[in-house]
């Protein structure tokens, strides 16, 4: 097997095993006469290939993204279109493309991964680990307790591309870990929660004209995927609690076109907002995944509270990047990180997922030793908790 970046004459090969892998449905290559109203992947794709007797068996595609991780912007690169033909399936070709993936990633400078998967325990096998879920809740609009926002207004905006909302949305990714920065030109053609399904915007301002929220709404039938009729809100953000509860009454003001509101927050504070907790349907639904590439250049990127000084060493396991797999010392103070190899062994042992899930804020140390995902003492998993606390992030991006 040979591993290698695509080439524009690869590009015929590539699309066949995307369209047998994710379109099968249409039972045929030959390309639409006229374009498709929503491409496979919106985001420019740097793909990756494994050959067997000159054969293209399986691709990997990479986006180049910014993610906020611990208050920082850190190189990203999201993984997507990962497909194989079904004749190498099961022959570890996906696998051996991930290993030469990461090996380029690292010398690219990209410090960490996530991806949206058709299989958690497959995504497993390569260093992956569930990284965050979504809420989704279906509320009555009659249940919104509606208060008085005398300071805010809501008008309906136009823009095709989103533009006032794009300006909201960096505000918000700026104080919100696990958020990616979104290009202008994607914004209308996002995947997932029907982003590109059309809808309509509101934004909602201060008496004084300045853009403080948002949200955008489509309104669904009942149907064969639909057991009633509901609005759908696509995005609502907010950037204070005034905010959020005038856009809330706004929804609960539909209550003449629609009984109920789905919606999935970016926050979770949302039950104190209604007037019985005892809502129609809040499900729980798992996201993204995600992993380290390169521990050692990411540790310094990231901050930290400048009261904090704590250190511990740790022995790392992970498979398919050996750079990171060594037994480390991490010591912070004054707000700066250094990670070095450590000189003697440790009682701490992890493998890449665990320390993946414990840096993005997934789960906490403790939880993690729970169930074995990290074996030391107690006074070592209590510093390690104090470096990287358990915190709310979400990717929201459906790449």
């Amino acid at each position: 097997m040979h591993c290698r970046l695509a080439t524009d004459n690869d590009k015929e090969a590539i699309r066949k095993i995307r369209v047998y892998a994710f379109e099968g449905r249409k039972n045929r290559y030959d390309p639409p006469k006229t374009p498709e109203p929503f491409p496979l992947v919106i985001y420019p794709l740097t793909d990756y290939v494994i050959e067997e007797n000159k054969t293209i068996s399986a691709v990997i595609g990479i986006i180049d993204f910014s993610q906020r991780i611990r208050g920082s912007w850190i190189k990203m690169a999201g993984v997507s279109a990962v497909a194989c033909k079904p004749e190498y399936r099961r022959k570890h070709h996906i696998t051996e493309l991930f290993t030469f993936v990461f090996q380029d990633l690292q010398k690219k400078g990209y410090l960490v991964s996530a991806l949206y998967p058709f299989s958690y325990e497959f995504y497993e096998k390569v260093g992956y680990a569930h990284a965050d879920s979504l809420d989704v809740y279906t509320i009555r609009c009659s249940n919104i307790t509606q208060k008085p926002t005398p300071n805010r207004r809501i008008e309906e905006d136009f823009h095709p591309d989103y533009a006032r909302c794009q300006a909201l949305y960096g505000k918000v990714a700026e104080e919100t870990d696990g958020l990616v920065k979104r290009s202008s030109s994607i914004w209308k053609e996002l995947m997932g929660w029907s982003w590109n399904s059309r809808g309509f915007q509101f934004i909602c301002q201060d008496l004084d004209g300045n853009d403080l929220g948002y949200v955008i709404i489509r309104f669904e039938q009942k149907d064969h995927r639909n057991e009633f009729p509901f609005i759908e809100v696509r995005e609502m953000v907010s950037s204070d609690p005034e905010t959020k509860q005038a856009l809330l009454n706004f929804l609960a003001n539909h209550d003449s076109q629609r009984k109920y509101i789905k919606f999935a927050p970016l926050d979770s504070n949302y039950l104190l907002y209604m007037k019985n907790p005892d809502i129609k349907e809040k499900r729980h639904l798992s996201n993204s995944m995600f992993r380290i590439i390169d521990l050692e250049n990411l540790v310094s990127k990231l901050e930290f509270p400048n009261h904090l000084v704590e250190k511990v060493s740790f022995i790392l396991t992970d498979d398919h990047c050996p750079w990171n797999n060594k037994t480390f010392e991490l010591q912070v103070e004054n707000g700066h990180c250094q990670l070095k190899e450590a000189r003697r062994e440790s009682n701490v042992q992890l493998s890449i997922n665990a320390l993946s899930q414990i840096l993005f804020g997934t789960y906490s140390v403790t939880e993690l030793a729970e169930v074995g995902k990290i074996s030391g003492s107690h006074s070592d998993f209590s510093k390690l908790s104090h470096i990287f606390p358990k915190q709310p992030a979400t990717l929201r991006d459906y790449f």
